[in-house]
């Protein structure tokens, strides 16, 4: 597999570093775990075969993202097989180490020079790792896992699109090297009259401006008229607004006043019923 070659040693951090980052991704992640319902992908769904290591969609084989459109819910799958060893990842040094963990970081998409987390265009990733890690977007050396790329895509284009993971290792102390899967492009056109009329779903946007400062726009759309609870938490987990807000079936906005919010990254929800869903919220004053 082409991305396989891709993998690019940096500079090895430090081992307070690493176990500071682990701590603090530890601790977000039992955060999310409150408010986020976990991945639904079944990373058994994909037969790696004797492949150690790699990712797909594999635009090397003619793989890529399915295409979305604008206003129309998506859903596509990214699955990920952990290396157990340094020596299974060809390009790397042939050392007999063992691999800890593998990360999943981010996935992005540019415009221009500029790159921007997906989040950005109205997409999340979920991962699965079938709780063998506390941090869902952590796997273990040797597994194979998935993650989901959901939302409603909130811009039409042909956006290129890089995966960004880091591997873990111990060499004398805990070492971290990053590599990227790039070769992805993200299709995205405008959806039909007749799809732009069809049935909504039960989905919530994204904030703008993102970072706000006094005050935050954010969409969302329901099957039908509905009473939703919509709330905002900040990363300790402690709840600091609550609203039960009156929307109506299809797309609907609300105004967050953000000026009594101190500076920080808090996360926002809205629920209808059992139905859950959550996005980043980043107050700046």
């Amino acid at each position: 597999m082409k991305p396989l070659t891709w993998f690019t040693w940096k500079k090895l951090r430090e081992n307070y570093n690493f176990l500071h980052m682990k701590k603090t991704l530890l601790s977000f992640s039992f955060l999310l775990a409150s408010v986020v319902t976990f991945s639904q992908c079944d990373p058994n769904s994909f037969d790696w075969g004797a492949n150690p290591f790699g990712v797909s969609p594999d635009p090397s084989v003619g793989e890529n993202f399915d295409p979305g459109q604008v206003g129309v819910p998506y859903n596509d799958i990214v699955f990920v097989k952990a290396p157990a060893l340094i020596s299974d990842i060809p390009g790397a040094p042939e050392l007999p180490l063992a691999i800890d963990s593998l990360s999943l970081d981010s996935i992005t998409y540019t415009i221009g020079a500029l790159e921007f987390n997906i989040e950005n265009l109205g997409l999340n990733v979920t991962c699965n790792n079938n709780g063998d890690s506390p941090i869902p977007c952590n796997f273990m050396a040797g597994g194979a896992y998935c993650g989901d790329i959901s939302g409603t895509p909130n811009m039409a284009g042909s956006f290129p699109v890089k995966i960004y993971a880091t591997g873990y290792f111990t060499f004398g102390t805990a070492q971290a090297a990053g590599y990227t899967f790039e070769g992805y492009t993200l299709e995205v056109g405008v959806a039909s009259v007749k799809e732009e009329v069809a049935a909504f779903d039960f989905s919530l946007g994204q904030s703008s401006p993102n970072p706000a400062n006094n005050q935050a726009i954010i969409p969302f759309e329901l099957p039908q008229n509905d009473a939703v609870q919509f709330s905002v938490y900040n990363l300790m987990g402690q709840q600091v607004l609550s609203r039960t807000i009156s929307g109506k079936q299809g797309k609907n906005t609300y105004s967050l006043e953000t000026s009594d919010l101190k500076n920080g990254v808090y996360l926002y929800t809205i629920q209808s019923g059992e139905k859950r869903l959550t996005k980043k919220l980043i107050v700046q004053h």
